[in-house]
């Protein structure tokens, strides 16, 4: 959970697993999280959310420069590597 504590946004969790980095979003706005540990590192959203049939998620992103993950109000994205 590289962004809780001190640096977290409310209603916004984000976790990284391995080559995934999850962000739960339940704010009714848009969100973006930037870790900046993770900047440089290439991520996409997970094949089963691009090509899946919800348009909300696939709205979701990744800024590899920054390393900001963008997701939706009220969509849970994945992300892998």
């Amino acid at each position: 959970f590289p962004l809780s504590g001190k640096d977290e946004t409310p209603g916004v969790i984000t976790m990284k697993l391995g080559g995934l980095v999850v962000v739960f979003n339940a704010t009714p706005e848009q969100q973006e999280q930037r870790i900046d540990a993770l900047a440089g590192t290439p991520y996409t959203l997970h094949p089963v959310q691009a090509t899946g049939s919800d348009d909300t998620v696939k709205s979701a992103s990744y800024t590899a420069g920054s390393g900001t993950f963008t997701v939706p109000a009220r969509t849970v994205a994945v992300f892998t590597r």
